[in-house]
């Protein structure tokens, strides 16, 4: 059975905030659809189109897109009420942090299960209806998600699970160590989400998704479809390619917050917070690399070079710029690929 929280503490609704939607695409009506698509918009007519077609082309049609413009000065609201009362606009008069964009865009959900699509990503046709089956057969389910695809403008580059299959059921350690769910795969029920003190952390603008689902699966199990149901966009004009500095350092927030809000985490999750915090090392350092200072990088990666993730890396930051890195793994990729492509 899932863990309930014993503290809820209700959910204020702002009506500040709510004063500031400069328009909906229809009124409000009675139905209420089984799954809220929350997209989250600021300036990204490039890709927003292909995003939002994906949604429509889902064989589980029972859905509403909840589209919240962050106060976008180009073309995306055109984009987004160029659709039909099944994508519900709202725009706020000024540019929220991402958690609480999402939290406004929660307010006026209405479905029984809570998606996320970020704008530049798509969903593959079967993705509602292979995911929602999962909900169907396991009531303690708080959430699932899926495989993925990474693609860029050349085309697929490969499955996030290609290798190694995650974990599912009891995952919140698991995850906690290493988070393996992608944003665009996320399904939550929204009765899980409900239970917790709050939904989306209003202070984070890059690991809000991540926070709220090691909140869920504290307290619920989680499943997953080993199929790709959806693609993931890679672009230097991404939000998380933009904001990668502040990743980890809203790491280390978060879990001080976990670590606050969850009594026996620090007693029952000892290793895993330990290989966290690790972990966030490792991105302080891949992020000193990119940034092209390479001393500071090895002087994060030092004290852990009996760990071999971090020796590599000291290795490969010794002899090369993260762009040729990149470069490097790029080319090794392709190979992987081509010769999976040609056993199977």
């Amino acid at each position: 059975m899932p863990r309930i929280p014993t503290d809820k503490q209700g959910q204020k609704v702002n009506t500040q905030e709510t004063s500031h939607l400069a328009s909906q695409s229809v009124k409000d009506s009675n139905n209420k659809p089984k799954v809220s698509v929350i997209m989250n918009c600021l300036n990204g007519e490039k890709y927003l189109r292909e995003a939002i077609d994906s949604v429509y082309t889902q064989t589980y049609k029972d859905w509403e897109i909840i589209f919240w413009d962050n106060a976008s000065t180009d073309k995306s609201a055109e984009i987004a009420q160029s659709h039909d009362h099944r994508v519900r606009y709202f725009k706020s008069e000024e540019t929220y942090l991402l958690g609480k964009a999402r939290n406004l865009a929660f307010k006026q959900a209405k479905g029984e299960y809570i998606a996320l699509l970020d704008v530049d990503d798509v969903w593959l046709p079967n993705k509602l209806e292979e995911q929602l089956k999962l909900f169907d057969k396991n009531s303690n389910l708080g959430m699932t998600f899926s495989n993925s695809i990474f693609f860029d403008e050349t085309g697929d580059k490969y499955e996030m699970f290609r290798f190694v299959q995650p974990y599912k059921g009891n995952v919140f350690g698991n995850l906690l160590a290493n988070n393996f769910i992608s944003t665009e795969t996320m399904i939550y029920k929204r009765a899980a989400l409900e239970r917790l003190d709050y939904i989306f952390d209003d202070e984070f603008t890059t690991v809000m998704d991540f926070d709220l689902s090691l909140r869920v699966a504290y307290y619920y199990e989680i499943d997953y479809v080993s199929e790709p149901l959806s693609k993931w966009r890679m672009h230097k004009e991404s939000e998380s390619h933009k904001r990668r500095s502040l990743i980890p350092p809203e790491n280390f927030k978060m879990l001080e917050k976990l670590m606050e809000n969850i009594p026996d985490i620090q007693e029952s999750f000892s290793k895993e917070i330990k290989d966290f915090r690790k972990s966030i090392i490792y991105k302080y350092a891949l992020l000193e690399w990119f940034n092209d200072n390479r001393g500071a990088a090895k002087n994060y990666l030092r004290p852990y070079l009996n760990d071999a993730r971090f020796f590599i890396t000291f290795v490969f930051a010794t002899i090369f710029s993260y762009s040729q890195f990149e470069g490097l793994k790029s080319t090794a990729k392709k190979i992987l690929s081509t010769i999976c492509l040609k056993k199977a």
